[in-house]
């Protein structure tokens, strides 16, 4: 990513929040954080589903950093949910996040 002006999608940045749910285990939601400008690219990766060849949708989403993202977040984008699974400095210099993340279906 090299210019600001790809980062076009307005992502909702999003944190998982564990409740007890009173029989000894937990209840995960996702609270909003703050809403991020990123550029999503969307790749697919080869996978074995039900012993059937088949592929997973992933995708690389670009955002500008100083962003709190980590892995275990997730990022909307309207109706979209993108679990994010690894985050990088694509370039060192600490002006991105590059995010590796998987599309969850509702």
């Amino acid at each position: 990513m090299s210019a600001i002006g790809g980062l076009r999608h307005r992502l909702v940045h999003e944190t998982p929040v564990e409740m007890p749910d009173g029989m000894g285990g937990v209840t995960r939601s996702f609270i909003s954080v703050d809403a991020l400008w990123g550029a999503l690219e969307t790749r697919a990766a080869p996978a074995e589903i039900a012993d059937r060849p088949g592929a997973v949708l992933t995708h690389a989403i670009t955002v500008r950093a100083p962003a709190t993202v980590q892995p275990g977040d997730r990022l909307r984008l309207g109706g979209r949910r993108f679990l994010v699974e690894a985050v990088s400095d694509p370039d060192g210099r600490g002006r991105f996040l590059a995010c590796d993340c998987r599309e969850e279906t509702p």
